[in-house]
């Protein structure tokens, strides 16, 4: 598992390509909902890790999975786009 602070410039660096893509507003509505049912989604990421194997990283998987189960992260990628804390 990464360090906080690799997690924070993870979520960082995350932040600033959905800015650039002009996704904000849609990630920002989403991430109400990952705040309410974040675990939920992070243990279905964990059931559906060996199908996805191929497909994605698994530290990227990780690291989701630990953004999904961490409000403060979750927060932290909130303020990166601009979006009021919560």
């Amino acid at each position: 598992m990464s360090s906080e602070a690799e997690q924070q410039a993870w979520v960082e660096t995350w932040g600033r390509r959905i800015e650039a893509l002009g996704l904000s507003p849609v990630v920002l509505s989403l991430l109400e909902v990952a705040h309410a049912f974040g675990f939920l989604g992070s243990q279905a990421l964990r059931i559906a890790q060996p199908l996805v194997t191929g497909i994605v990283n698994d530290a990227t998987l990780e690291r989701t999975v630990a953004l999904l189960d961490s409000p403060d992260l979750l927060k932290r990628l909130g303020m990166c786009l601009g979006g009021e804390e919560s």
